[in-house]
């Protein structure tokens, strides 16, 4: 039922652009799909149904079961019988009835009888004892078997006869097939129920097995869109376009091609985009090399000249700048042929000595205040990451605070080791400034990339929404996390960083 003709290649030439070729046309309607497994179910119904019906007709034929009007149609007959007997067993009553015998005094003697069916004709029996005027002639007894009375009730239809010796005898009976067997009849439920759970049983199981199968075959049709997506995920934009024999996946097999020339136009064109930034930020990272050799040439003849000591230190922070400008210009260069050495770790202390003498030299610089609370010890560990990345992290957060702080204004960084919730330690590194705060919507979005909406903290120029969104991507790829915040106890703004301690 339902072969499936997927998975064919075809040529790409063969197919438009627009993905309204004639191939994308081909194939069956679903729609017809459909109604092909609804005669399925119609054409294994029937042969089922028309199966149990023979086999049904074959048990009755042999007289395995009496048929649902047994009872009425021979209800006469038995009452004959009856009438011309005075000890009633079952040999003389056909399954298809149950019955209750009484003696004289109108006490059950005897029958299969039970529950509130022997309820039932009791009183049907204490009723026409009460209400007889007479007894039964011979000729109601032996010749018409017409009951001496009968009730209809939701469970059976009862009739009183009289035995000849004028004992009373109550049959019962139900307009449904019954088992010819007094024994089948009373363990099996009747040939009726067991016809309908057969015809439900059959019904759900061809239900089933059908399901089962359209569900295999429409899944193996669908087949196709795995493979396309596939050769997408590979970006493998050049592969030809599977086929199936279904219609509609044809069409949307036609949108996928549509798609795939639109995706690999526009992929095409980011990565000579890509490529061209690539080498001008080689060649921008080359250029550096130039200024910052005179800028170090020039460092080192001011330094074999008489200096003051504050001069020295002026000297000091420009040399170590111009290590810092070199080390950056080398990881970028390094970045733009994919060759970056993405580091192992670095000790904590080192992290702090790094940082804490650039900020000085920097805030310095600025004219602004700096102030370090040191609560780390002497031998604190150390984080994973490179550490020019995470060094560079940080003093992205102390630049943005020293670009929004007043002048003379204090930055405070402050170094501290905090346990973690499964027992281990966290690096927390706090820059705070004195300007005014972050929005909430600062909050929210200043370490996006280019963001540069903030209207609450101003007095700052040339902010492009790099720094935070940068600092934030470096301690992120440390296995760290980067939260803003405002400081509780007076104005200024809070960015902490907290690093796992290895």
């Amino acid at each position: 039922m339902g072969g499936l003709t997927d998975g064919v290649p075809e040529s790409s030439k063969q197919q438009s652009v627009d993905g309204k070729s004639w191939e994308s046309r081909k194939g069956m309607p679903i729609v017809l799909l459909i109604i092909r497994y609804f005669l399925y179910v119609l054409l294994i119904l029937a042969l089922l149904f028309a199966g149990i019906y023979m086999v049904w007709i074959n048990l009755g034929a042999r007289g395995d079961f009496f048929w649902a009007n047994y009872g009425e149609q021979h209800l006469e007959e038995v009452g004959q019988s009856i009438g011309r007997s005075t000890a009633i067993d079952e040999s003389m009553i056909p399954a298809a009835y149950w019955y209750r015998t009484y003696d004289d005094q109108g006490r059950p003697t005897g029958g299969d009888m039970t529950g509130g069916m022997a309820s039932e004709a009791d009183q049907l029996a204490t009723d026409h004892r009460e209400h007889s005027v007479s007894k039964p002639s011979e000729e109601q007894r032996e010749k018409t078997g017409r009951p001496l009375s009968t009730r209809a009730k939701p469970d059976a239809t009862y009739a009183v006869y009289a035995t000849a010796d004028g004992r009373l005898c109550v049959l019962a009976y139900r307009v449904q097939p019954q088992w010819a067997s007094r024994q089948t009849r009373d363990s099996y439920p009747n040939p009726q129920s067991l016809l309908l759970t057969s015809c439900g049983v059959a019904l759900l199981l061809t239900l089933l097995l059908v399901g089962l199968r359209a569900a295999h075959v429409i899944s193996s049709k669908l087949k196709v869109f795995n493979q396309v997506a596939d050769d997408i995920g590979r970006q493998d934009l050049d592969a030809s376009l599977p086929r199936s024999n279904v219609w509609e996946i044809n069409r949307v097999l036609g949108s996928f091609d549509r798609m795939r020339v639109t995706l690999k136009e526009s992929l095409e064109k980011t990565w000579a985009a890509q490529e061209s930034q690539r080498r001008q930020v080689a060649a921008l990272a080359h250029d550096l090399k130039t200024p910052l050799t005179i800028m170090r040439g020039n460092a080192d003849l001011l330094g074999e000249t008489e200096l003051s000591q504050e001069q020295q230190s002026y000297l000091d922070s420009i040399e170590d700048a111009i290590r810092e400008m070199a080390d950056y210009a080398q990881a970028i260069s390094q970045g733009s042929v994919g060759t970056a050495d993405g580091g192992s770790g670095v000790t904590i202390v080192a992290l702090r000595d790094m940082v804490d003498n650039q900020a000085q030299g920097y805030l310095n610089a600025r004219g602004l205040r700096f102030e370090r609370d040191d609560r780390l010890g002497s031998d604190a560990g150390q984080v994973s990451g490179n550490a020019a990345d995470l060094a560079r992290a940080i003093m992205n957060i102390i630049a943005n605070a020293a670009d929004y702080s007043p002048h003379q204004g204090l930055v405070t960084l402050t170094w501290r080791l905090k346990d973690g919730r499964e027992g281990g330690r966290a690096l927390v590194v706090t820059v705070r400034d004195q300007g005014p705060g972050f929005s909430s919507r600062a909050l929210a979005h200043a370490t996006e990339w280019l963001y540069q909406a903030d209207s609450s903290r101003h007095g700052s120029s040339g902010h492009h929404g790099i720094g935070l969104a940068a600092a934030r991507s470096a301690v992120e790829s440390a296995g760290g996390r980067l939260t803003l915040g405002n400081a509780t106890d007076g104005d200024g703004a809070v960015v902490t960083v907290s690093l796992p301690v290895e």
